[in-house]
Parts: C-alpha cells; structure tokens; sequence
C-alpha cells in the first residue's frame, strides 16, 4: 500500500508518464497540477498499491470502484492510475489489486491506456482486450452543413425522456448486433440514467426532428478535470440517427452546430468515445475529424 513517504515519488511517476503520453500523441494533455493530486494520493492511500525495490518505487496501480451506473462495482484505472518499471512488475501489482477487488466483488476491470504497444502490450498479458477508444477534436471555425429539407434541430429537455429512451435503445440494439455482441448494456437502467442525465443543468440535449418527429440526438456536457484531457473540453455522447434517416448528413450537420456552438461557448476541444469493434464508427469519428488518444482496455472475471 502507498505510505505518506511515497506520495511524491509516485506524483514525479505520473508527471512523467502523462509526458511520456504527449510526446507520443500530441492530444494528449500532460499538465498537472502535482498539489492536487498529492492530495488525492493522500487520500486515496488505501486503495494505491506500489511496488519496491529496496526503497525504490517501480510502479504503482490504483483503482476506483463504481457504485452507480451501467457500469456498477466495475474498478477504473485512469491514465494516471498505473505506472511500471517493466511487465513484471505491472503483474504483480495486478495480482494484488485485483484480488482485492475480486474480494469485494468487482468483477470487471477496465483500464484507460495510451494506444500504442509498450502500454496496452502488458495489460494485453493480463488477459484484457480493447473495448472503447477515446478521441479528441480541437474545435475550430469552419462551416456548418445545413440539414436536408424538411429536418429541424432543437434543444430537448426533460420532456423529451421518452424519446431520448428511445433513441438510445438504438444505439444499444447496434451494439448488440455482430462483431461488437454488446448484450448487457444499461442492463435495465437506461430510463434512470437518461433521467438523471437530461435533469443535469450542465447537460445539454440536441435534437433532430424529420417533420415535427425526433429522429437524432446527441448529448454534450463539460468535461471535467482529467488527467490527460485538456480544459475547456466538451463531452460528446449519445450520438444517434433512426436507420431509415441515416446516410443523409444529419448526424454530421448536427454535430457541425453542436460543435461551432461549444467553440462560441469558449470550448477548445471535443471529446467523445466509440467501441473498438464498431468499425463504422470508428471510420466515422475519424473522419470527421477525431483523433484517437486512450483506449480502454476491459477484462471479466469469472463466467
């Protein structure tokens, strides 16, 4: 476990890790502000596992577990939860944490990494596989392509829930369909966390009627401080367009005003996520313009 001792060896880790990020992708954000996460590390020193030699620190691996969501009592490694020395090292820190973890029922361990080899390869030994790729997009002034005839855009709220319900489930039911095979996503709870979500004031809910009916959405919010994102960024999620709508420019004409709005908001980036497997998306998001940075890594344990 981590001692008082050992919290600003492992500050001078990440520091180093989330440069190391930057200098092989340049979307990736290494600023730090090492006061607060002192802090952070401080708090969080019973569930932050360091590996030793002699007085060394060679490594370190933290993990926040979920108590909420479609992804409840899952364990989160952030891009600034684990550093290591060598692959070895990065086992044995697993080998402690996740039985830990496994102890208190936390059966699906997912881990945001760099995409390249020397970060995903060791975790890849562990037995995870790539799930979700994030992508950033720096916004910039450029022009919007207006929607066919007979498309509108509005601002959905609250009211909207049915919809919004709607709308997602179609997003799911792609997920569930080959090669992705995502059967167990929200699990029942997509009408709370849509509600929750369209009850957020931060939250901003983007529509697409096709003669009076909805058809599209989107859904954006501040990102929050994170390790390795930039300020002033943008979430982008929920992104959906009925099939029958679809190969008509609307999802492109409705992120070009959600985009130009966010950067007249004073937002400098945009971020958003799509599944590994979901090849269309990923050709999509690319692009549009979308440069992928982490990808998360998920692994099961158990049946």
């Amino acid at each position: 476990m981590l001692t008082r001792n050992d919290v600003e060896a492992v500050v001078h880790r990440i520091a180093r890790h989330l440069i190391d990020d930057a200098e092989h992708c340049a979307w990736v954000n290494p600023a730090l502000d090492d006061e607060i996460l002192r802090r952070a590390l401080r708090d969080s020193r019973a569930a932050t596992w360091i590996a030793l030699e002699g007085d060394r620190v060679t490594g370190h691996l933290y993990g926040a577990i979920l108590e909420g969501g479609s992804y409840a009592r899952g364990v989160w490694v952030g891009p600034d939860g684990a550093s290591w020395d060598d692959a070895d090292t990065l086992a044995d820190l697993y080998a402690v944490a996740g039985q830990e973890w496994i102890d208190q029922d936390a059966l699906d361990h997912y881990v945001w990494v760099l995409d390249n080899e020397e970060s995903t390869r060791p975790w890849y030994e562990l037995g995870f596989a790539r799930m979700h790729m994030r992508g950033v997009l720096a916004l910039e002034q450029r022009p919007v392509r207006a929607l066919p005839a007979r498309y509108t855009r509005r601002t959905g709220t609250l009211d909207d829930l049915n919809l919004a319900v709607r709308l997602t489930q179609e997003i799911d039911r792609s997920q569930a369909r080959g090669p992705s095979f995502a059967l167990d996503h929200h699990a029942g709870s997509l009408r709370h966390e849509l509600a929750e979500t369209l009850s957020d004031p931060e939250v901003a809910y983007h529509l697409v009627e096709y003669d009076g009916i909805g058809i599209g959405q989107c859904i954006t919010f501040p990102l929050e401080p994170r390790r390795g994102s930039f300020d002033a960024t943008l979430h982008l999620s929920a992104v959906a367009v009925l099939d029958e709508h679809q190969g008509r420019g609307v999802a492109s004409a409705l992120l070009d005003a959600v985009t130009c709005e966010a950067l007249d908001d004073g937002y400098n980036f945009v971020e958003t996520n799509w599944r590994v497997t979901n090849q269309r998306a990923q050709r999509y998001w690319t692009h549009y313009g979308f440069h992928p940075t982490y990808v998360r890594l998920h692994r099961r344990i158990g049946s």
